[in-house]
């Protein structure tokens, strides 16, 4: 009997024990941020649900265009293991592929939602123009929207708000532009820069910390746009969803409702793409997230970019028709080829 007693009061003590190093751990884990952001899918949107095109037609009953969200957590320790094992389509991105290097996260989805706005008044354009009706587009240059501390562009006196107008003579337009021009460079090449209020600065390039080995001379950059005249203009109500990735959706959406809603013809047609003012359509991230987004949301044809057409293809399998595209107009052409669908 003695034994039974003691056992009795050692079981309480041991279960505290047990207790109280599972709520250490869960502490920690809460605490101890994981070196990872979260990606999850999020069921596509219906476009017209959020775009309101004065003078335009609604979609057909179970047709419509959507834009394609992806949920997004910078992951402590017990987020990421609840991220790698337990949420289906989830994606762990280390934190260097996203925050730039001295970038807070107050300040990177400040910057998410103003790619947002500028994604939308992007795509008014470029539908619109696509559409024969006069809309002004001023091309300046690649915006440094970010410099990061202690790489050449820093320590150069570049700050953020500079435009880029030239690199190694070749006249810079867009971000696009800027990219295509120093794709050659490897790290430690260096290269002229000029800008429009600072004139031409001489900067070496150094060895990106992602693991691609890129050369960068440590700026984020977007394109400086003036979009001087827009004929019809869009009122949008989204709201906590930041950017650019939706473009290409909202694009087709404008373009659609504006010429009498010929292209869906019965289909449901998810897009994801960032459109510059040029009507080129950008590489995106999340592409396996939105491709089964697009799946949640009954869609039957996924438009991606081309660069993300392979990530997207292996997530959708044979659930979804997906179709690789570089401008809105090939965009457009690739609507029109499809088959009408008849409903049910």
């Amino acid at each position: 009997m003695t034994v039974v007693r003691r056992l009795r009061r050692a079981w309480p003590a041991a279960v505290g024990i047990v207790a109280l190093i599972v709520a250490v751990a869960l502490i920690w884990a809460w605490r101890t941020p994981s070196g990872y952001f979260v990606l999850w899918p999020d069921k596509a949107h219906p476009t017209a649900d959020y775009l309101h095109v004065p003078g335009g037609t609604p979609p057909a009953a179970g047709t419509g265009f959507y834009f394609v969200d992806v949920h997004e957590l910078q992951a402590n320790k017990l987020e990421e293991f609840w991220g790698r094992h337990l949420v289906g389509g989830a994606t762990l991105i280390p934190d260097r592929e996203i925050v730039v290097p001295g970038e807070s996260e107050t300040q990177r989805v400040k910057e998410d939602f103003q790619a947002m706005d500028t994604s939308q008044i992007v795509a008014e354009a470029v539908a619109e123009k696509a559409l024969g009706r006069h809309v002004v587009i001023r091309h300046l240059g690649a915006l440094v929207e970010q410099v990061s501390p202690g790489l050449p562009a820093a320590k150069a006196g570049v700050e953020a708000g500079e435009v880029i107008t030239a690199v190694d003579g070749h006249d810079v337009r867009s971000a696009q532009d800027l990219i295509r021009f120093s794709a050659g460079l490897r790290p430690g090449d260096a290269a002229s820069y000029t800008f429009a209020q600072e004139g031409t600065k001489r900067l070496r390039t150094v060895a990106s910390g992602d693991g691609k080995h890129r050369a960068i001379i440590g700026v984020a950059i977007g394109d400086d746009i003036r979009i001087g005249h827009i004929p019809v203009k869009v009122r949008y109500t989204i709201r906590g969803i930041g950017g650019p990735s939706a473009g290409l959706a909202f694009a087709l959406e404008i373009y659609d409702s504006l010429s009498g809603r010929h292209l869906l013809r019965g289909h449901r047609i998810a897009a994801t793409g960032e459109l510059d003012p040029l009507g080129d359509v950008v590489e995106i991230g999340g592409a396996k997230q939105k491709a089964l987004g697009a799946i949640q949301a009954g869609a039957d044809t996924f438009l991606v970019p081309k660069a993300n057409l392979a990530q997207a293809r292996k997530a959708a399998g044979d659930k979804l028709r997906v179709i690789g595209v570089s401008t809105f107009a090939q965009a457009l052409r690739v609507i029109r080829g499809l088959p009408p669908k008849r409903p049910g």
